[in-house]
């Protein structure tokens, strides 16, 4: 409201000019949209780095003891044709064979004394020559066999399972069955399961029962291997046998080399022998000799 001591006049001038300033109007505010943020460059996908453990990788030479590495001068060695020899200088053993094809490996260190020397010719390392192929195979092996242990497996050929339907073709059967050999053979475990197709034909006890015995011939006729556990399941329904195999091959080798290591012994004990008996004798012969010059000189 307007002052009261104000004129007529005055009245009118603010009820015209003043008064309408002072009225509150509806104000409607402005909404702004906020705009999607423009990338000026183009997005890329952050690739998440993981590091692993290197490999761990080993030279010959960090496993086995060969050739230059030999620090005995004289070794007793086993040849390429199994011979063994006595008490041979390091640098004889080394040029009786082909460097380029063989390595003169060290199997044994021998035995020293406090002041690192070997007291007799059977205290010498024993040496043995090995194709490079060989030892290379070995080498990858032993690996092979480290990597299993550390991932917790066992130092065996790896386990094998193989599956049977109870009605199964007497083809598959067939193949089926040379493969457990074939798995047996080489020494592995090996699970046989049986079981039944959804929409396969349903097999007869008889059927079923015939099935294991041939599974059985089939274990029987590889040399070594048998049950390793107790079967577990139905005969017709899932059932699982258990069976080890045993590598035969890989034992024969063994006595091969070790009855090869005898003959070369007994050969090189009997040229030494021989040898000694003809010092003897030339020894013998020299006495005689003198005594009979000095009963011609008296």
């Amino acid at each position: 409201m307007p002052p009261i001591s104000l004129p007529s006049t005055s009245r009118a001038l603010y009820r015209v000019f003043i008064a309408p300033t002072l009225t509150t109007s509806n104000f409607t505010p402005i909404r702004i949209h906020q705009l999607p943020a423009v990338h000026l460059l183009p997005s890329q996908n952050v690739r998440q780095v993981s590091y692993k453990k290197p490999a761990v990788r080993q030279n010959l030479s960090d496993v086995f003891t060969f050739d230059n590495a030999i620090t005995s001068p004289r070794v007793n060695y086993i040849d390429t044709s199994g011979v063994f020899h006595a008490n041979v200088p390091l640098s004889r053993a080394q040029s009786s064979f082909n460097r380029a094809l063989f390595y003169l490996v060290q199997v044994s260190e021998g035995k020293v004394d406090e002041f690192g020397l070997h007291l007799s010719p059977e205290d010498l390392p024993t040496c043995k020559v090995i194709s490079k192929i060989d030892l290379r195979a070995q080498h990858a092996k032993k690996m092979d066999l480290e990597r299993r242990a550390a991932k917790g497996q066992g130092a065996g050929p790896a386990q094998k399972n193989l599956e049977l339907n109870w009605a199964i073709a007497g083809g598959d059967l067939k193949h089926r069955l040379g493969k457990l050999k074939e798995f047996l053979s080489d020494g592995r475990k090996v699970e046989v399961l049986f079981g039944t197709k959804k929409r396969g034909r349903v097999a007869t006890m008889e059927e079923c029962e015939d099935l294991m015995k041939k599974v059985k011939e089939a274990v029987e006729e590889c040399k070594g291997a048998e049950i390793s556990k107790k079967m577990e399941g139905t005969v017709g329904g899932v059932l699982t046998m258990f069976f080890q195999g045993r590598r035969l091959e890989a034992e024969a080798e063994k006595i091969s080399r070790k009855e090869e290591a005898r003959k070369g012994r007994r050969k090189s004990d009997r040229v030494r022998e021989a040898a000694e008996k003809e010092s003897e004798d030339a020894e013998k012969e020299s006495g005689e000799k003198t005594t009979e010059e000095k009963a011609a000189a008296i």
